[in-house]
C-alpha cells in the first residue's frame, strides 16, 4: 500500500510502479530456486533506481524460499484452479463446523483428503515440476501445505499467491513454518480486509458489579494492555533479528549453493573430458598393439631374410674353393 501511494504521486512515467515492484516480486518466486538470490539483488537495485526506496526495501528483504516452499509456489502456479478449489473447500468446512453439521464435515474432510492426494500424487507421478526434480520430503510438505491452505484461509491465500518462503503446516493451535515456529500468515488477512470480528466482552445476566469492582477490572485491564504491549515490542525486536540472521543464512545458502553448482558444472566437464580421454586411450592402446604385431612379423622376415644371406655367403665361399 505505501509503494503504491508513493509511485501513485509521480506521473512522469507511464503505468503504476506498484503494479511493477508486485509483478516483479511475482517473477522472482516463479524462477528456478537457484537464480533467486542473485535476480532479488538486480530487482531491487532496479526499484531503487527508478525512485521507489520502499519497493526496493520490500523487494531486497524478501527471503529466498526453501525447496519445499518453491514447490508449493510453482504447484500454485501451475494448478491454480485446483489450488483455489480446496482454499473455497476450506471455506466450506468452516460453514459446516459453523452449523455443527458432523455429516458435512465428514463428506467435506474426505473431499479434502481427496483433493490433496490427488495433487500430491500427480506431481509425484511427473517426477519434477518446473523442471526439477521433486523429493519425497518436499512431496511431503507440499500435502501439509496444502491442507493447512484448506484449514486456515490466512494461509489459504498465502498459498493461492504462490509466494511462500517456507511451507506451513497446520497444528492444533494454528499454522507454523518448516521449522515449527508459528508462520505469519495474520499480516496476509490484514492486508486483505479480512480481519475477523473480536469478543463483545458482555458480562452475562444479573446485575452490574461494584464500580469499585469495575475501577480494579479496569487498571487490570490497563496493566495487562500494558505488559502485552511491552511483550509484543519486545518480540518484535527479536523477530526482526532473527528475521536478518534468516535472510542473511538465506543468502550463504544461495552462494553455497551457487558454487555446488558450478563446482557440479566443472565435475560434469570433467568427467566428460575423462572418458575422451579414456577412448583416446583405448585407441593409443589398439594401435600400439597393431604396431607390436606388425613389429614381431617384421622381425620374423628379418630372421630369415639373415638366415637366407648367411647361406648365401656360406654357398659363395664353398663356391670359390672349388
Amino acid at each position: 500500500m505505501s509503494t503504491r501511494s508513493m509511485t501513485g504521486a509521480t506521473a512522469e512515467e507511464p503505468g503504476d510502479e506498484a503494479a511493477d515492484v508486485d509483478a516483479l516480486v511475482d517473477d522472482l518466486f516463479a524462477l528456478p530456486l537457484e537464480q533467486f538470490v542473485v535476480a532479488r539483488t538486480a530487482a531491487a537495485k532496479r526499484v531503487k533506481a527508478s525512485g521507489d526506496a520502499v519497493g526496493a526495501e520490500r523487494v531486497g528483504r524478501l527471503t529466498k524460499p526453501t525447496v519445499a516452499a518453491w514447490v508449493v509456489n510453482q504447484v500454485a502456479r501451475e494448478r491454480p484452479d485446483d489450488v483455489a478449489a480446496l482454499v473455497s473447500l476450506g471455506d466450506e468446512l468452516r460453514d459446516a463446523t459453523a452449523d455443527r453439521d458432523r455429516t458435512r464435515l465428514r463428506t467435506l474432510d474426505r473431499l479434502r483428503r481427496e483433493r490433496v492426494e490427488r495433487v500430491v500424487g500427480e506431481v509425484r507421478d511427473a517426477g519434477e515440476i518446473a523442471g526439477r526434480a521433486v523429493s519425497g520430503t518436499a512431496l511431503d510438505r507440499l500435502a501439509e501445505t496444502l491442507t493447512a491452505a484448506v484449514m486456515d484461509p490466512d494461509a489459504g491465500a498465502l498459498v493461492r499467491a504462490g509466494r511462500l518462503s517456507q511451507a506451513l503446516q497446520h497444528v492444533g493451535f494454528g499454522i507454523v513454518d518448516e521449522g515449527g515456529e508459528p508462520a505469519d500468515v495474520v499480516a496476509l488477512r490484514a492486508r486483505t480486509g479480512g480481519a475477523g470480528a473480536g469478543d463483545d466482552g458482555g458480562t452475562t445476566g444479573g446485575a452490574e458489579p461494584p464500580e469499585d469492582a469495575e475501577e480494579d477490572a479496569q487498571e487490570a485491564a490497563e496493566r495487562e494492555v500494558e505488559e502485552s504491549a511491552a511483550e509484543v515490542d519486545r518480540l518484535e525486536a527479536e523477530r526482526d533479528d532473527a528475521d536478518a540472521r534468516a535472510r542473511e543464512a538465506g543468502d550463504a545458502v544461495g552462494q553455497v549453493e551457487d558454487e555446488l553448482a558450478r563446482v557440479e558444472d566443472e565435475l560434469a566437464r570433467l568427467a566428460d573430458e575423462r572418458e575422451a580421454l579414456r577412448a583416446r586411450l583405448s585407441d593409443a592402446r589398439d594401435a600400439e598393439s597393431a604396431a607390436r604385431e606388425a613389429l614381431g612379423a617384421v622381425d620374423e622376415r628379418l630372421d630369415a631374410a639373415e638366415e637366407r644371406a648367411a647361406s648365401a655367403r656360406k654357398a659363395r665361399r664353398a663356391a670359390r674353393r672349388r
